[in-house]
């Protein structure tokens, strides 16, 4: 008895952490791709500075008509400013601050506003609760041929848990469609 008591709380633990694993790496990527996002904006615009700098240069030594001088100039202004708006768009994107880590943000317990990520959020805790409810089986098995077979169904039911809480998350943070939402009540339309 106190064999099938451990086994069941060591896979609840390895659920758990199998779980929080897929949480730390999905976080790590999203805080990675916009911080290499922003560093990519930072060198366009230095490029696009660096460029202009030495056109002018270049424009300069050749000696051009007044005429043409401005024009470069002209020129050579618009590329800066276009250069400045690469900065200023680099400034507004977020820098992510490391996500502190919760038992109510890693199972999904706390409040979703699309109602698809509820259904998703759903399933994601109904295959939770099988593979716990399957993890507690797995002891009664212990000795027989479908033990190895009783491990992977466990593994399926953490890795189909693991994709479902990346889904449900994923459907929660994408942005709303304007054009297919309903029209809030007393709006006119």
């Amino acid at each position: 008895m106190a064999s099938q008591m451990s086994t069941a709380v060591v896979a609840a633990v390895t659920t758990s952490i199998v779980s929080l694993l897929g949480f730390v790496i999905q976080d790590w990527l999203g805080r990675r791709s916009r911080l290499e996002r922003r560093r990519l904006l930072f060198e366009d615009a230095s490029r696009r500075v660096a460029f202009a700098t030495d056109w002018w240069k270049g424009m300069e030594q050749l000696s051009p008509s007044p005429d043409e001088l401005t024009e470069a100039r002209t020129r050579s202004l618009v590329w800066l400013h276009e250069a400045s708006a690469l900065i200023a768009e680099a400034k507004q994107l977020p820098i992510p601050e490391r996500a502190h880590l919760s038992p109510r943000r890693v199972l999904l317990i706390y409040r979703f506003e699309r109602r698809s990520a509820k259904v998703i959020r759903l399933c994601f805790f109904l295959v939770l609760a099988y593979a716990i409810q399957f993890a507690a089986l797995i002891p009664a098995d212990r000795g027989t041929s479908y033990f190895t077979s009783d491990l992977l169904v466990l593994a399926g039911f953490v890795v189909g848990a693991l994709l479902l809480r990346a889904w449900a998350v994923t459907v929660e943070k994408r942005s709303p469609n304007p054009a297919g939402s309903p029209t809030a009540p007393g709006s006119g339309s």
